[in-house]
């Protein structure tokens, strides 16, 4: 309603009282505008509160399912970073992080939760997402992913509470770091490589494993991979040799999520 339908409503209103005096009735009048006036506030900012409640549980919803996709394949750290990192949907997220080590081989730099998330969707969104990068990105997660993951997606604590039931979990058994070959193993096979690998160089064959792998992703999801960019996607400083090795080779739907997360 505009003022004037205000002020007519509550004039309409007030006149219906024909036992108060004309300027009882104007007085009448101005006290039922104000609370119509009141009681529309009221609404549009209800509303409003709804409408941002809905986009923070459909973000919080969005990187619950990428967290669960990598839980599935042993990748729920790095699934995580792409979540906050990148607006990718958990289909996407799973066809990526299988061109990646397993967080158990994964290098240190490769499971750090981002402290620059992604600026992309509505600023509940986003809000959102600094709460949670807020809580798996803390001191007190560490040991503890698990924990703070179900803290952080699956209910509502800002930092200070989520910590206070964090810090009662008890901590996993501190991390053993893999060697080059146990991390290479736990990567997994990628399958020959088309006309045989015997000519490349080392960092050639590399980059076709990687390309070979996101472009098998690709494939999985019905993804069409993408012509190459004439020029190098600048690398994000934070991103892990792994990451950037995969980008360089990346393609379609897997190799745009990479360059999100190159770009930051």
């Amino acid at each position: 309603m505009t003022m004037t339908d205000f002020k007519a409503e509550a004039t309409r209103r007030a006149n219906t009282r024909t036992d108060l005096s004309p300027t009882e009735r104007r007085v009448l009048a101005g006290e039922i505008e104000t609370t119509l006036r009141a009681a529309a506030d009221a609404a549009e900012k209800a509303k409003a509160a709804a409408a941002v409640e809905a986009e923070t549980a459909a973000e919080r919803a969005r990187i619950a399912t990428v967290i669960r996709a990598g839980s599935s394949n042993g990748r729920p750290r790095q699934a995580a970073r792409l979540a906050l990192s990148t607006p990718i949907s958990a289909e996407g997220a799973a066809a990526v992080l299988m061109t990646l080590p397993t967080d158990a081989a994964a290098s240190p730099e490769a499971l750090v939760v981002p402290t620059a998330i992604g600026t992309f969707g509505t600023q509940a969104a986003v809000t959102e997402r600094r709460r949670i990068a807020s809580i798996l990105g803390h001191a007190e997660a560490e040991g503890r992913f698990p924990v703070a993951a179900a803290l952080a997606v699956e209910t509502a604590l800002d930092l200070g509470q989520a910590l206070a039931a964090l810090t009662s979990a008890p901590k996993s058994e501190a991390r053993k770091y893999p060697t080059l070959a146990e991390r290479s193993a736990a990567a997994g096979s990628f399958g020959p490589l088309a006309g045989g690998a015997d000519h490349m160089t080392r960092s050639q064959r590399v980059d076709a494993i990687w390309s070979k792998a996101v472009n098998d992703a690709n494939a999985s999801i019905g993804a069409v991979p993408a012509a190459p960019e004439a020029r190098p996607v600048p690398l994000n400083p934070s991103m892990t040799e792994d990451e950037a090795t995969a980008l360089r080779g990346a393609g379609g739907l897997a190799g745009g999520a990479l360059a999100d997360l190159a770009k930051g």
